[in-house]
């Protein structure tokens, strides 16, 4: 039977159109009898009192027991199902398909209704609401897009949103500018431009605004607070009303309390409370103070290179470069420990290394001083080595004061020049005491000659 009218209904519908593109007016009805009130065209009533007080509407199309049963000037509606419309008088451009849909609903116009009483309390404009009960208490608000099974069904004023899912946005009464997509996402919300996705994200917000929830339960804990994104299945606290966080990860920042916090990465968290700009990164990673970056769990970070050896270990992509810079401790620096003895360097693979100060490698034996020591060394005279510094103002072998200004000093080779120094300086002084001791041989020989001398000299003089 309801398919017959259904399909009669189309028929009327579709013989009022032609009449209307021939210029004769008409209207159709299926009804107990004849509204004899009316004076508009190119209607199709069908069902016991539908449209029965239309006075000026036209092309309308009323399917159902008393569907538009008020409608006095409203035009280009479709109301469809029991009381479907019923209060409409003056709306125009409503497709309203259900029973009870659009019940209340009397100036409001370019709304879509489908399902049993959904909009039913509507008064607005420019509405959608698809699924049993959808948009049930809306009232003013306008521009909304309910799907679902009583999607938005507190919405009173609430304007802009979009609530997709079963009983998604359920509690929003005047939140505006809102996006909830999956079952009961956003459920309890009552605030204003929120996106959450997933199922029952952003469950328990409130009046939390400006958030941003994707993700299996995702949110779920976020009461109040404001301007957070979590993404990912599960991430974020379950109990938690700070601001400014981002969660992106399964599981991320379940125990997080603090405020503009960033964990990124599988099961990344916070393990102290109330913490501020903390940032972890990677699978596992968690940050304890404020105002720190951690970055992975037990991990090798890389900086221009995919592989790393080392806890940090940085690429430069030239030889001989570090490819780090200190901007604010450079050579004028003033000196912090001056009676430090440890330094940091870095050994032949280029690791950096903690040694002693003053501990230096050395490449070669032919590097260091023995060679001083050894047969062969040519070692200058005192007097070429005084003509040297004479002439160029320093010692034979070791830099000027210009060089060491424009070249700097190899520490190593500048202890080992030092070194060799010394040991000219000790064969020097091993010369000076051979010369010595020969000159002292020589003086007590002669001293002995002159003694002998004298004895003699006063022999003769005792003799005469």
């Amino acid at each position: 039977m309801n398919k017959s009218f259904y399909l009669l209904s189309v028929a009327l519908f579709s013989f009022s159109y032609q009449l209307k593109a021939q210029g004769l007016p008409s209207t159709s009805y299926i009804v107990n009898s004849a509204n004899t009130a009316e004076s508009g065209g190119f209607n199709t009533f069908v069902g016991p009192e539908a449209g029965r007080n239309n006075a000026g509407g036209y092309d309308n199309a009323f399917v159902g027991y008393q569907a538009g049963l008020n409608n006095s000037l409203g035009a280009y509606n479709t109301f469809m199902g029991f009381y479907a419309g019923k209060g409409n008088t003056s709306g125009n451009f409503n497709t309203f398909i259900g029973a009870d849909a659009g019940l209340l609903t009397e100036s409001g116009g370019y709304n879509s209704f489908y399902g049993a009483e959904t909009g039913l309390h509507n008064k607005a404009h420019y509405n959608s609401f698809l699924g049993a009960q959808a948009g049930w208490t809306n009232t003013t608000g306008t521009r909304n897009d309910f799907v679902g099974f009583r999607a938005g069904y507190l919405n009173t004023t609430g304007a802009n949103n979009s609530f997709h899912g079963h009983e998604s946005g359920y509690n929003n009464v005047t939140g505006g500018s809102n996006v909830y997509v999956g079952f009961q996402a956003g459920y309890n919300a009552l605030s204003d431009f929120n996106t959450f996705v997933g199922f029952q994200a952003g469950f328990t917000n409130t009046t939390g605004q400006g958030n941003t929830f994707f993700g299996i339960l995702s949110g779920r804990g976020n009461v109040t607070g404001n301007h957070n994104t979590y993404i990912g299945n599960g991430t974020g606290p379950a109990s938690n009303n700070s601001d400014d966080n981002v969660y992106i990860g399964f599981n991320t920042g379940n125990h997080d309390s603090g405020s503009r916090n960033t964990l990124l990465g599988t099961g990344a968290d916070a393990i102290a409370q109330n913490l501020t700009n903390a940032t972890a990164i990677g699978a596992g990673a968690t940050v304890a103070i404020s105002d720190a970056v951690i970055l992975g769990n037990q991990a090798s970070v890389g900086i221009g290179t995919s592989a790393p050896t080392a806890r940090l270990e940085v690429n430069s992509g030239m030889d001989n470069e570090s490819g780090v810079r200190l901007s604010r401790l450079t050579a004028n620096s003033p000196v912090q420990l001056a009676t430090t003895d440890k330094l940091l360097t870095v050994d032949a693979t280029g690791k950096l290394v903690l040694t002693s100060a003053g501990h230096y490698s050395v490449r070669s034996e032919a590097d260091w001083s023995d060679k001083v020591f050894m047969n062969g060394y040519k070692l200058r005279s005192l007097s070429e080595v005084d003509q040297y510094i004479q002439k160029h103002q320093h010692l034979p072998g070791v830099p000027s004061a210009a060089e060491i200004v424009e070249q700097g000093i190899d520490a190593a080779k500048m202890d080992a020049k030092l070194l060799e120094k010394i040991e000219e300086l000790t064969l020097y002084s091993i010369q000076l005491e051979k010369d010595k001791r020969q000159q002292q041989a020589i003086s007590q020989k002669q001293q002995a000659e002159i003694d002998e001398l004298k004895r003699l000299v006063k022999q003769l003089l005792e003799r005469k």
